[in-house]
């Protein structure tokens, strides 16, 4: 599968509208979740920086976007939190 087909599966996913019969006939439609922030990156100011990574890691990256509820600047952000929390503590 191409990076573009990759992509377009992964937005497709996402933008899938669920419908949903309630007890009493009616029906229920979700929209998808939108990536939410949380109140530390809310208050932080987000400086925009250039890295370099391997495919693995764009394609990991990629996937946890895809199961989860942020993008792919979130995906990295949390991860590198996780990463840097003993740093981050000292701080």
């Amino acid at each position: 599968m191409s990076k573009l087909e990759e992509r377009e599966a992964v937005v497709r996913r996402k933008s899938t509208v669920k419908t949903k019969v309630n007890d009493d006939s009616t029906e229920k439609t979700e929209q998808p979740q939108k990536a939410v922030q949380s109140n530390s990156e809310q208050t932080d100011k987000l400086i925009q920086r250039s890295y370099y990574l391997t495919d693995k890691l764009q394609k990991a990256i990629t996937i946890k976007t895809a199961e989860g509820d942020l993008d792919k600047s979130g995906v990295v952000r949390e991860a590198l939190k996780l990463y840097l929390a003993d740093i981050l503590e000292k701080i």
